[in-house]
């Protein structure tokens, strides 16, 4: 499962998440991939961490700093489901097993280990993880690219195996146009993977889609504020 960072901003909004973690949970270990939370000028939104930067900074100290709010999100929201009474476990990104190269602002993945994770799901039920971000092989940070959370969920998935992804934010599902500018835009309940990526939508990042593809994961875009059905892509 993972969340967008409109679904996790405010205490508010992360209820709406935890309704969803719950009905899952019951019936199975959830990894759990998060981003940074809200939009600009939120406190810990991607934007807004690097408006604390500088030009004179290089690639991998942006990388350092846009991660932060990732970072900061997956290990706020472990904290919120343990005081639920969950068992769960935030993962650092060192250890949650996307390997990348060292490009640190389109970072291309190069492994994945899954290791940790399994082992972790002996003690626990939900991994907590943060989204966009991945390590080079020297350890250090690097970054996916601007809604890179999408392919984080995908690749996780596919690290453990998995074939079926849910990917929620405040949208529920693919409409044919805006559904806030047209109320009356059509939904889509299923499309193909080449149709998604024809549409140039801003719900799902190209790289999300295209890996799903290539590894045929089916990805159920959901909305956190709903419990309407949604689009599948597959």
């Amino acid at each position: 499962m993972k969340f967008g960072g409109t679904s996790l901003k405010s205490v508010t909004t992360r209820e709406y998440a935890y309704h969803h973690i719950e009905k899952n949970v019951k019936n199975y270990k959830i990894v759990l991939v998060v981003s940074a939370m809200g939009r600009y000028p939120d406190g810990y939104a991607t934007d807004t961490l690097l408006s604390h930067g500088s030009e004179q900074m290089n690639k991998e100290e942006k990388a350092w700093l846009a991660s932060i709010g990732e970072q900061y999100s997956a290990l706020k929201i472990c904290a919120e489901l343990l005081e639920k009474g969950y068992k769960a476990r935030a993962i650092p990104y060192q250890e949650a097993g996307i390997i990348s190269d060292h490009k640190y602002n389109y970072a291309n993945v190069v492994s994945l280990e899954n290791q940790t994770i399994l082992d972790a799901f002996n003690q626990v039920d939900i991994i907590v993880v943060s989204g966009f971000i991945a390590r080079n092989s020297s350890y250090k940070v690097t970054t996916l690219g601007r809604g890179g959370s999408d392919f984080s969920a995908v690749l996780f998935a596919n690290m453990l195996n998995l074939k079926h992804v849910e990917i929620f934010s405040d949208v529920d599902g693919v409409y044919e146009e805006d559904p806030n500018i047209n109320t009356h835009a059509k939904k889509f309940s299923c499309l193909s993977y080449d149709e998604m990526l024809n549409l140039n939508s801003k719900v799902l990042h190209d790289r999300c889609v295209s890996y799903a593809k290539q590894h045929q994961i089916k990805i159920h875009l959901l909305g956190t504020f709903s419990d309407n059905e949604g689009t599948y892509i597959e």
